[in-house]
């Protein structure tokens, strides 16, 4: 019998328990003997208990999702890409564990999830394919754009000019990235102004600005280590929304020769390799801020439309996790979802945007006069939107509402209002004065002036 790595009086607590599935992945994991090695042939049974994702979990979860909407709706600077698995998806194969393939847990909850940085290496990834053009058009994309908004790496395959070291298609991958990289470099096809910007940015000193500013092709071709430029884009933590999570299996059959201990031969015994997975059809929420201040004028205009594309490309092409090589972590666009969300974010931005008309109304209306500010919430409160306002005024005059300086005031802010109408008509050419109602009103209002 199996058990986890734990002193005896946990056991109790262990049973009948909604345990999140990452802490009977890690700490909670039953694969040991009572000898304390590791019992192979136990992996699947202790997997499977890793795979159940417990009521309060899911709600947990969902809370999180859930709270990331809201904040999200309230920011003018974000975008939100909505997906759905088409595959088996698993990060942090990484990590170290007893089945030897990892995954990543957000602690202390326990719950599965893609952290924010890796979805940035996914998406700069795509980007930089974009950029020079690797599998087809560069949908806008340039390596400028890339650096300002993902930040600048010298390390980079395409612009390191050291020879890459690794295997023979890895070492081809790198050449056809430098020589990418230089074609857009001598074509000249890239923002002077955003490239501008960028040697003000990473670059000390006026004289050497002004030389690469002369030049910008010698400064393209001699980046360096010393130039530091932090993206403007950053990148929220994604947990995946499902019943349960899932277990997969691969099964190598030359083990032994890949870990070089024989030749490769028909006889070598196969081992299961089973690994935890989120099922395909799970739901993945991105969302992604951008600090607009530190970009050039264009890209402070075009960030959003170009991350759509960026984020269209990976969907289609790379995937996100690991194991994407393998069609591991693919994901589809959600169209609905992203509609829904950007059609609930207008609703929120148009009702913000009345309630600060209505405060600053309400403001402009407490710094007028008294008699200013009754006359403003006389017409503001009229029943009858057809009734012209003089009358709504007249109306007031007359039943009382405002007596000396004010009514004066009153009086003549009622005569302007009729006379901007047209209506007011102190002569009539009726023979029956009193059928004139213009001429009548004019008339009451010169009476009460004279009271």
């Amino acid at each position: 019998m199996t058990k986890a790595a734990l002193p005896h009086y946990m056991e109790k607590h262990l049973s009948g328990q909604d345990i999140p599935p990452g802490h009977r992945f890690g700490l909670y994991f039953p694969v040991w003997r009572d000898d304390w090695t590791k019992a192979d042939g136990e992996k699947t049974a202790a997997l499977k208990k890793a795979t159940s994702l417990p009521d309060a979990c899911r709600k947990m979860t969902e809370a999180l999702r859930q709270r990331q909407q809201t904040i999200a709706l309230q920011n003018d600077a974000l975008d939100y890409f909505p997906a759905i698995s088409t595959s088996p998806f698993m990060t942090g194969i990484g990590n170290e564990h007893p089945l030897e393939n990892g995954f990543a847990f957000l602690n202390p909850y326990g719950l599965p999830y893609l952290p924010g940085s890796s979805v940035k290496g996914a998406l700069r990834t795509a980007a930089e394919e974009l950029a020079l053009g690797l599998y087809g058009e560069t949908k806008d994309w340039d390596m400028l754009a890339v650096w300002w908004l993902f930040g600048f790496e010298a390390g980079n395959a395409a612009i390191n000019k050291k020879p890459y070291k690794g295997d023979t298609i890895l070492v081809e991958e790198a050449q056809r990235r430098q020589a990418a990289y230089q074609s857009w470099v001598a074509q000249g096809k890239y923002d002077l102004q955003s490239l501008y910007k960028m040697i003000e940015a990473t670059v000390s000193g006026k004289p050497q600005q002004a030389k690469y500013k002369s030049d910008p092709e010698i400064f393209l071709t001699s980046l360096s280590d010393n130039i530091s430029l932090q993206g403007a884009l950053s990148f929220w933590d994604v947990y995946p929304q499902c019943k349960n999570l899932a277990m997969d299996i691969l099964t190598p059959h030359h083990g032994g020769y890949f870990q070089g201990k024989n030749a490769s031969h028909d006889s070598e015994q196969p081992i299961p390799n089973v690994f935890l997975t989120v099922p395909p059809g799970s739901r993945f929420d991105f969302y992604c801020t951008c600090t607009t201040a530190r970009l050039p004028e264009a890209l402070q205009q075009n960030w959003q439309a170009l991350l759509q594309t960026v984020f269209h490309y990976a969907f289609d092409w790379l995937g996100f996790g690991a194991k994407t090589a393998v069609g591991y972590g693919q994901m589809r666009r959600d169209e609905n979802g992203e509609r829904k969300f950007r059609d609930e974010k207008e609703q929120r931005l148009q009702k913000a945007r009345a309630e600060a008309a209505q405060q600053e109304a309400e403001n402009r209306l407490a710094d007028l006069p008294p008699f200013e500010r009754d006359i403003a919430q006389l017409l503001k409160d009229k029943k009858d939107p057809n009734k012209k306002d003089y009358l709504v005024l007249l109306d007031a005059v007359k039943t009382g509402q405002w007596q000396s300086t004010d009514k004066q005031s009153i009086l003549e802010r009622i005569q302007s209002l009729m006379q901007q109408a047209g209506d007011w008509r102190p002569m009539t050419q009726k023979k029956d004065p009193s059928k004139d109602k213009e001429y009548v009103r004019t008339r009451d209002v010169l009476k009460l002036m004279e009271q």
